[in-house]
């Protein structure tokens, strides 16, 4: 029987836990709350971030933050 290992990582800088779940490669990601799930081209989860702060939060005051970079700064999408 072939068992996989997860691995569990703590970046205390960022702030952000860290569990290796697959072997694959991340091809996209799904966001919800403080949560973000990265999955391979077959839609399997290789690893799940858990970040201190809420990706909610920061999307309601991305146009703060917008305003305050100024109009040549352009803030990434999250879905």
């Amino acid at each position: 029987m072939n068992k996989q290992q997860g691995k569990i990582s703590y970046d205390r800088g960022s702030r952000v836990l860290s569990l290796a779940v697959g072997k694959g490669k991340s091809v996209d990601s799904d966001i919800r709350g403080n949560v973000v799930i990265d999955v391979d081209k077959k839609g399997n989860p290789v690893r799940v971030d858990i970040h201190s702060f809420s990706f909610d939060a920061f999307r309601a005051g991305k146009g703060k933050l917008e305003h305050f970079l100024g109009s040549k700064a352009r803030v990434v999408q999250l879905r």
